[in-house]
């Protein structure tokens, strides 16, 4: 039952958006079925205390239906008609909480009906509401052409040759949403092509870039931030661009969906990643002042103010390869109640435990690594390195030899691991213990395991090995 597309549509709903649909089952304007109301009034209270998977096909026949036998086309009929409705109810709600997109489509209707006493209050109480909304983003540019195309329209109804035209105005919202949603989109392409096979080129993409290169846009942020984003990518060697995106970034993030301005923030990080990942270790300094300007925007949190785990332990690797101490040990114990609870207390043993590591107090890092869950595979085998380092670090041969035969028959076992995992892991197992048998005094052999560290690439903690191997040096 739980993977039909009713029920993983109501999942979706929150409490609130549960109750609304109900009232709207209950409109005889949008619902004059009974029966769905009767379905949704069963189903209603399991969403809401998310139990919904306890009930069964004959457990809802029978509340609906009696003794009557039961029906499976009919059953499914229900269901699918239910769907439909809660799909139509989406659309409704979500005009409902855009003012402006609501008053533009009053506008086209006004139109319509030719009801041009009706038309000119109403327009400019459209204009007023989109001028009111927060945001300057693509959606806003779409709704502002939408808004200038109606007023054409009904400029050109009244047929008078002395009626202000507003065709410029029309086709530069036009240009806009363009401009914004095709850079949004070659950034997009240009960041899959990393790691990705395209075929093809996408059309007028020069064309593009060379009108937007030779015109003033300053004014539309969007515009800006998309085109440094394209430049970043293209010309990764030019660091020019990755500080104009930073800072147009850090003064318009306001202008922007959450979601949208996350999105510009990620390209960011991958600027800097890849700088870190081709050597360039100023960029980690760079790296956590973005996380660091996120995090003091909330950009890094849901709507319900959580942090994923994997964004609480990449800001902690991140500040303790920054070698800002300090500044993470009190990360690490702010954020802590903003990890989701199910995984609260496993990602804070953890990064604790890295913290310590990186103070080189190993008995408190063994300490914290036992009581870590090794349910989540990421953390088996995060964790699992970080014993191997400690071990190394301590010189406890017949511990390491130990962990080192597991680890490796977990990657051999494990079915969730990536090949991609598995080849990274592998390497730092088989390096580790390269490193650790290799004699202090032996330098030709010391300087060819550096040279096949550096040149493997696919290497986990590959940073660590470097910086013990030129401690040997």
């Amino acid at each position: 039952m739980t993977e039909t597309k009713l029920f993983q549509l109501l999942q979706s709903f929150s409490v609130y958006e549960l109750n609304r649909f109900n009232k709207f089952l209950h409109s005889p304007y949008y619902n004059e079925d009974d029966t769905l109301i009767q379905l949704y009034s069963l189903l209603l209270p399991h969403f809401k205390t998310q139990t919904q998977h306890t009930l069964t096909q004959k457990t809802i026949w029978k509340n609906l239906k009696g003794n009557a036998r039961f029906h499976a086309v009919k059953f499914a009929r229900l269901f699918s008609d239910l769907l439909k409705k809660a799909e139509e109810f989406m659309v409704v709600d979500q005009l409902k909480h855009n003012e402006s997109k609501k008053r533009i489509e009053l506008l086209i209707a006004l139109n319509k009906r030719q009801l041009t006493k009706h038309y000119p209050e109403a327009s400019k109480l459209a204009r007023k509401k989109l001028e009111n909304t927060s945001f300057r983003d693509g959606e806003f540019y779409l709704q502002l052409f939408q808004l200038e195309a109606t007023e054409n329209t009904f400029i050109e109804a009244q047929n008078q040759r002395t009626t202000a035209k507003n065709i410029l105005q029309t086709t530069n919202a036009l240009d806009t949403f363009y401009l914004i949603n095709k850079l949004q989109y070659i950034a997009a392409t240009l960041h899959y092509k990393n790691f990705l096979s395209l075929d093809g080129e996408m059309n007028m993409m020069q064309e593009v870039l060379s009108h937007v290169a030779q015109t003033d846009y300053s004014h539309v942020p969007a515009i800006a931030i998309y085109h440094c984003i394209v430049l970043s990518l293209m010309h990764p060697e030019d660091e020019i661009h990755f500080q104009a995106l930073k800072k147009l970034l850090a003064q318009h993030y306001l202008l922007f969906p959450k979601t949208d301005a996350q999105n510009m923030y990620a390209f960011a990080i991958n600027f800097c990643i890849r700088k870190i990942n081709f050597g360039n270790l100023n960029y980690v300094k760079e790296l956590l002042a973005l996380y660091q300007q996120m995090l003091k925007v909330k950009l890094l949190e849901n709507e319900a103010g959580m942090l994923s785990q994997f964004d609480y332990k990449n800001v902690v690797t991140v500040g303790l390869r920054a070698a800002e101490t300090r500044w993470t040990a009190k990360f690490i114990n702010e954020y802590k109640n903003h990890l989701p609870e199910e995984v609260r207390q496993n990602a804070y043993t953890f990064n604790l435990a890295k913290l310590f590591f990186y103070r080189k107090e190993y008995d408190k890092v063994l300490s914290l690594l036992q009581n870590v869950d090794y349910t989540d595979i990421f953390y088996q085998l995060d964790s699992k390195a970080t014993l191997m380092k400690v071990y190394y670090e301590l010189d406890s041969y017949l511990p390491l030899m130990s962990l080192k035969e597991s680890f490796r028959i977990l990657l051999k076992r494990k079915k969730l691991i990536s090949e991609q995992n598995r080849i990274n892991y592998m390497n730092f197992i088989r390096f580790t213990m390269k490193l650790f048998r290799v004699d202090v005094r032996d330098k030709p052999k010391i300087i060819l395991l550096k040279k096949e560290v550096s040149e493997t690439k696919n290497v986990a903690d590959k940073g660590w090995l470097l910086e013990k191997i030129e401690e040997k040096e």
